[in-house]
């Protein structure tokens, strides 16, 4: 990859990608200073259910279709190009107008039984209006990945949903409407379907304007590679969803909203130390898939080097402000000064710092044609993580529970490296 190809690819990419982050923050920021934590804690398990229910409605689609239209694109072949878009967004679409109308028609009894709280009536009748325009922007995402524009995939970040949310909470303030639940969750439905039309727009008008895209001809193609490995695919992005939301949707089950929406904005601070290297994960994935096409193992091996050394050079003084001066970011951006949320706040940086540490390994397993080993690693410590997650919620604190990601972070990411050794057959 050229020297100067990669440093435009960051600089356009840290900008959207600064945006979506953004918006994470300050969506927090403003929900808790115009309504309240409670509010914020029941918009964050909601979306966590909704991001939760788009692994089945996307089934893997977004993974296959990254590392596909990548080879694909790369190749020039406009006809296999045009099967994948159909296929997935045919597919992805009747799914997640399927979940959509179960989730409204057991909409009182989700709000009731499981969540315990009528407030969320209503709440999840929008969100399920929301679901297919969410699954497609994250269909979106990849393609745009996919074709070399990394910094265009962050405007289908769910960040960038939150932070125009947030343009239109304060345009609201502005003309003196009272902001609610129910209006945060239509701006929700709005932004995505909004977002959903400009990544239409930019997609099949600007990159693709001469690729004569869904047209219907040979509809009952579809590449056998691809559909035998969505099955891994949509376990893969299971796993992940325990892995990052996970703890949000079980943390729903055990405290109230207030504690709910505490835990989820320290969660996201943390995890914002993965900025940059989710930067550079969109703009080296691509180049995994189709290096690994050509088995060209040496530059497999470089690539990842470099995505991961970058990721560390820069990351490393920003790791080291935020854990020493915990308490004060906390108290300064979102209000929080307990002592428990600090130690919370530190054991998920160290969390975040190892992801960093180790590289892009999941990126990479999925992009080379190993992701049958890479779905069977991240199930079993998924389990193992569910399992330390349960265990101390019940007779711990959220600081022991905060801890099982560590501990299974840690296991993980060793048996990964191991996998990838055998991959590439080099040393690492």
């Amino acid at each position: 990859m050229q020297f100067k190809y990669l440093i435009k690819k960051i600089f356009l990419s840290t900008v959207a990608k600064f945006v979506s982050s953004l918006g994470v923050l300050f969506f927090n920021f403003i929900t808790i200073y115009l309504t309240d934590k409670n509010t914020l804690g029941m918009i964050s398990s909601v979306l966590s259910l909704i991001v939760f229910l788009s692994i089945f409605t996307k089934f893997g689609l977004n993974h296959a279709t990254l590392k596909y239209s990548s080879i694909f694109y790369e190749n020039n072949d406009i006809n296999n190009i045009n099967q994948l878009v159909l296929h997935a967004t045919i597919i992805s679409g009747i799914i997640s107008i399927f979940v959509s109308f179960l989730l409204i028609f057991f909409e009182n009894e989700i709000a009731i039984e499981i969540y315990k709280d009528n407030q969320i009536n209503g709440v999840l009748k929008i969100f399920a209006l929301s679901l297919p325009f969410f699954t497609f922007l994250q269909l979106q995402k990849s393609l745009f990945k996919s074709f070399k524009k990394p910094e265009l995939s962050n405007l289908a970040d769910i960040g960038t949903i939150l932070f125009l949310i947030c343009i239109i909470i304060l345009f609201l303030q502005m003309i003196n409407i009272n902001i609610s639940i129910y209006r945060i969750s239509i701006c929700f439905l709005f932004s995505c379907l909004f977002i959903f039309s400009l990544n239409n727009f930019l997609l099949f008008f600007i990159i693709l304007k001469d690729y004569k895209i869904l047209k219907l001809d040979r509809l009952l193609f579809v590449k056998n590679k691809m559909v035998k490995s969505l099955l891994d695919y949509f376990s893969i992005d299971f796993v992940n969803y325990a892995n990052v939301w996970g703890c949000i949707f079980l943390c729903s089950f055990f405290y109230d909203s207030t504690t709910v929406g505490e835990f989820t904005s320290v969660y996201w601070l943390a995890f914002s130390l993965l900025f940059f290297p989710l930067i550079l994960n969109s703009i080296y994935g691509p180049y995994y898939a189709i290096e690994s096409k050509k088995n060209s193992l040496f530059k497999q091996n470089k690539l990842f080097y470099q995505n991961r050394n970058i990721s560390l050079v820069i990351t490393t003084p920003i790791f080291l402000t935020l854990f020493i001066f915990s308490d004060f970011f906390l108290r300064v951006i979102l209000d929080i000064k307990s002592y428990e949320f600090n130690i919370v706040f530190k054991i998920l940086l160290i969390n975040s710092f190892i992801r960093i540490i180790f590289g892009p390994q999941n990126l990479f397993l999925s992009m080379t044609n190993e992701e049958k080993h890479l779905k069977f690693i991240l199930i079993i410590c998924s389990l193992l993580q569910a399992i330390l997650m349960l265990f101390f919620i019940i007779y711990y604190d959220l600081i022991f529970f905060t801890a099982s990601f560590v501990i299974a972070n840690f296991i993980k990411h060793l048996w990964l490296q191991k996998a990838m050794n055998a991959s590439l057959r080099l040393k690492i």
